[in-house]
């Protein structure tokens, strides 16, 4: 498969996954959060499908390029491993989705970022929320945490994408 096409895949992936969060989290009330801000792109989709919501955004910088950026109060800048640390005393509430896409073409190198997205999560999230992710979080620790019940929905993710409910 070309790269090209795996890009594909994952961008119709990430956007089949998120489009199944909007009604998966429609009766959990709490933000949005997105971990990976890049260009704003998902950011974007996001916005669009969660406009009652607030979206809290993380990444290490804001790209030069970003045609899309949230409010600085919704704006988490700086490595995730410290961000999302602080996150809690910032959030009004437990978030109802997280989506994390670090865009980062060797996935193993995500899985640290991962790591530290995951061990914080839980006390981010409402129970019954969801978390969607382009790296499977079994990958950490060789198995899913408990906090996190894996969802298949194997027509709209293929294998570029995982969906874990908070349990």
């Amino acid at each position: 498969m070309s790269y090209l096409d795996n890009f594909i895949n994952r961008m119709t992936a990430q956007r089949n996954c998120l489009d199944l969060a909007v009604e998966l989290v429609r009766g959990v009330e709490g933000p949005v959060l997105e971990f990976g801000l890049g260009h704003g792109r998902t950011y974007d989709h996001l916005r669009q499908n969660f406009p009652d919501r607030d979206i809290y955004a993380f990444d290490i910088r804001v790209s030069p390029n970003v045609f899309v950026r949230p409010a600085d109060e919704l704006l988490f800048l700086g490595d995730i491993a410290d961000t999302i640390r602080t996150a809690a005393e910032r959030l009004p509430r437990k978030a109802a989705l997280a989506h994390s896409d670090l865009g980062l073409k060797d996935r193993q190198g995500a899985v640290p970022i991962v790591a530290d997205i995951i061990a914080y999560l839980p006390g981010l999230m409402a129970k019954g929320g969801f978390y969607v992710s382009n790296v499977d979080i079994a990958l950490v620790d060789g198995e899913v945490p408990p906090a996190f019940r894996r969802r298949d929905f194997p027509q709209v993710t293929g294998d570029q994408y995982h969906i874990y409910e908070i349990v």
